[in-house]
């Protein structure tokens, strides 16, 4: 019997699983300790990771007062402003062909470039059940979060000729490239009225760069530049400039000629504000072909002022137009400059203006060589703000002044001359007031009466004169643009001196400026009783320019500078683009 108790005892399973459930809980409540201080740890570091994030983009938002941001923006989140055990300013470059941890550099504050804020949170998490395990209560943790934001403008100049008329533009495209390059005044009116994306023009060109900026850099053939421009306008307008894309075929471009200044390591960024960017067509166009500079240009000008029998004008040395494309993308201190212009104006007068020259002096020809050098521009962006979103808050400041002329002319803002240029003169050349050579001015009959004897003729006797006067002083200027400004469009400051053309016609024909002479090779007509009359028609002839030929000379200075745009002394500064990337966190 005894022996058949323990039989069944050794055989009896009842009770098995209590034994085993009790063995195994020990461990599963372990376990789910375990668990619950580990998600209790995931949990508080996924909060100290938002913290974190929401503090680095604070202090993003306005890095003068990033400190102060930071910690307003901890608390905010429940946690200590000590915290927050690094606040580091620096410059990140969303640069995909750099490792991600050659991304940031850090900066002192004030260092210009700042556009980044890495900050370091440290915060402890309590030890529930794991206490068990050890004699530790609490485990540290450490979160970094980095926030970038960059901000730029885009603007362009235009400080001397504002418009290139259509038909002067294709005698440009002509002279360049031949015939078949030539527009339609229609369509090219219509390209003028057409925007299109510059980032979308450049896109259309193309190019396998690892760091996408690099197309900023790049050189491409100036068909292609026109082939994408074609592909970003109407089919109508597309086809007018079929005949330009063949005619420039083998010609190449850098982009720099379109727009320029902003550093390419900035990566995505920089491209990103491309796409933010918008021109006329034409402006591509006009930007190319100024890009490989451009000789003498005949300009259509209007002559209908009293006195004045013809007026040949010419862009001797220029720029592309105000509105050309020739646009500065950059952060702050990024700057752009334009060259000077200088036009040419044949002015025939009528010679009977000229009256009084003396007994038996009869004018048969006036003719006045007019040079009208106009200084160009500079403009630097000196300020550009992200922050605050009120329409008198400010969105870029800009420092703009003249380009100084020949430094002969001080720091004038431009020059007019009368009498011969050098005739070896390059575009870019600058104008030494030492070079203006005599130039004919007019031509005169003098009849000499001589009782009983026949009278004494001097026919076709040239006066020659030269005469200069730097006009004006260069300053420098701040021009402001609020945020208002911004969005309703009002982006075009005119800046510089203004209104100096008639005091500057009056100084060219004075007296004290004027020097005559007779033309070389024809003194022999002015000896013996000739000379007399000569001497006594060179010291009336100034008096008598003056008096006049500076009406009619200032009308057709102002009428060809109307006519061109242009305001002498003045500039043009236009903000293409406001550039500010949202706020965004980034490794």
């Amino acid at each position: 019997m005894l022996t058949d108790l323990l039989i069944r005892f050794r055989d009896d399973e009842d009770g098995a699983v209590a034994v085993i459930v009790a063995l195994v809980m020990l461990v599963l409540v372990g376990f789910v300790a375990l668990g619950v201080d580990v998600a209790s740890l995931y949990r508080d570091r996924a909060r100290l990771q938002v913290a974190s994030d929401m503090t680095a983009m604070s202090a993003m938002g306005n890095t003068d007062a990033a400190t102060e941001r930071a910690e307003s923006a901890a608390r905010n989140n429940d946690r200590a402003a000590e915290t927050i055990t690094e606040l580091q300013l620096g410059r990140y470059l969303r640069n995909p062909a750099l490792a991600p941890e050659e991304r940031f550099t850090p900066l002192d504050a004030g260092a210009p470039g700042i556009n980044a804020v890495q900050v370091v949170l440290r915060d402890t998490s309590p030890l529930h059940f794991a206490q068990i395990f050890s004699d530790e209560t609490e485990v540290s943790m450490t979160r970094t979060a980095m926030a970038t934001r960059t901000g730029a403008a885009s603007f362009s100049l235009g400080s001397a000729v504002a418009q290139l008329d259509g038909a002067a533009l294709n005698r440009l495209l002509e002279q360049e490239f031949g015939a078949s390059a030539q527009i339609a005044v229609g369509p090219m009116q219509a390209l003028a009225n057409t925007q299109v994306s510059l980032g979308e023009v450049l896109n259309g060109l193309g190019g396998d760069f690892a760091n996408p900026a690099e197309v900023l850099n790049a050189v491409f053939a100036m068909n292609d530049v026109v082939g994408a421009l074609r592909a970003q306008v109407p089919p109508t307008l597309a086809q007018s400039l079929a005949g330009l894309e063949g005619a420039i075929s083998g010609q190449t471009v850098d982009v720099a000629a379109l727009v320029g200044g902003i550093e390419t390591q900035l990566g995505l960024t920089a491209t990103g504000f491309l796409g933010d960017i918008r021109l006329s067509a034409l402006d591509v166009i006009g930007a190319m072909v100024g890009a490989r500079g451009f000789g003498p240009v005949d300009l259509e000008t209007a002559a209908d002022v009293a006195g004045v029998l013809a007026l040949e004008t010419r862009l001797v040395a220029g720029e592309p137009p105000a509105q050309s494309g020739w646009i500065a993308l950059g952060e702050e201190g990024v700057r752009l400059h334009r060259a000077a212009t200088r036009l040419s104006l044949g002015l025939e007068a009528d010679a009977g203006l000229l009256s009084g020259l003396g007994g038996g002096v009869t004018a048969t020809g006036l003719e006045l060589p007019l040079y009208v050098e106009l200084a160009g521009a500079t403009a630097m962006l000196d300020e550009i703000s992200c922050t605050g979103g009120g329409p008198s808050d400010l969105a870029a400041s800009f420092l703009v002044s003249s380009t100084p002329l020949h430094p002969a002319n001080g720091t004038s803002v431009a020059a007019l001359y009368l009498g011969q240029l050098p005739g070896d003169m390059g575009p870019g050349d600058l104008v030494n007031p030492a070079d203006l050579a005599f130039a004919d001015l007019l031509t005169v009959q003098i009849v000499v009466d001589l009782p009983l004897l026949p009278d004494l003729r001097v026919a076709d006797l040239v006066i020659q004169a030269r005469s200069h006067v730097a006009v004006g002083a260069s300053r420098v200027d701040r021009i402001d643009f609020t945020r208002g400004d911004v969005a309703a469009g009002n982006t075009v400051r005119s800046y510089g001196s203004e209104e100096l053309l008639s005091t500057a016609v009056a100084d060219l024909l004075s007296p004290e400026n004027t020097e005559l002479r007779i033309q070389p090779g024809q003194e022999g007509l002015v000896s013996g009783l000739v000379a007399p009359v000569v001497n006594g028609l060179l010291d009336a002839l100034p008096e008598a320019l003056l008096a006049a030929l500076a009406a009619p000379v200032d009308a057709v200075l102002d009428g060809a500078l109307s006519d061109l745009g242009v305001v002498l002394g003045a500039g043009e500064l236009t903000l293409t683009g406001h550039h500010c990337e949202l706020v965004r966190l980034v490794q």
